[in-house]
């Protein structure tokens, strides 16, 4: 069997706090499943899935870094060359919004003002957050914002999909595919 060679390749980085979710999520999106018992993300891992989207087939390097403040130094080494990020949001733990100009200041000084797309996540438990404040938070930044539940596999796969359509448009406003 031929492995077959992707006509263009993106880089994507998954930013936000320690346990909301970003590996659950990477783990639900590239190999359909969900390790309960799966531990922090200490400095980054590295994951890749090959899409089909508009009649070609794109290689999504996905980066899950980890959210501990100690990694706070590597971010921006993580993030350079970036297509896209993800910030994650925990909606049981309104701090993990409050993060997002940390985050999104070291995605921006590494790749450049590259899409983003704000993920709620854990929408199957209660929430701590005001739906309107996350909203207000994608919104004001011109930012996507999908509700995601890895556990239940909810809007997992629209999220990434949103994220590759948002990618692949900025590309072909530069008229660069990378």
């Amino acid at each position: 069997m031929t492995k077959a060679t992707p006509d263009f390749i993106h880089k994507l980085v998954f930013l936000g706090d320690s346990s909301v979710g970003k590996t659950s999520l990477v783990q639900r999106y590239v190999y359909n499943s969900l390790d309960p018992n799966v531990g922090r993300t200490i400095g980054a891992m590295l994951h890749v899935k090959m899409v089909q989207y508009e009649d070609a087939l794109h290689k999504l390097v996905i980066w899950d870094l980890g959210g501990q403040q100690s990694f706070n130094v590597l971010r921006e080494q993580y993030c350079a060359q970036a297509s896209g990020a993800f910030f994650v949001v925990d909606i049981t733990r309104p701090d993990t919004l409050e993060s997002i100009d940390s985050w999104l200041g070291d995605l921006y000084n590494a790749a450049g003002k590259v899409p983003v797309v704000i993920v709620e996540n854990k929408v199957d438990l209660e929430p701590a957050i005001s739906p309107d404040k996350i909203v207000q938070e994608a919104e004001s930044r011109g930012f996507k914002l999908i509700t995601t539940s890895a556990l239940e596999n909810r809007n997992v796969n629209q999220a990434f999909t949103e994220l590759l359509v948002e990618v692949v448009k900025k590309a072909k406003k530069k008229k660069t595919l990378i």
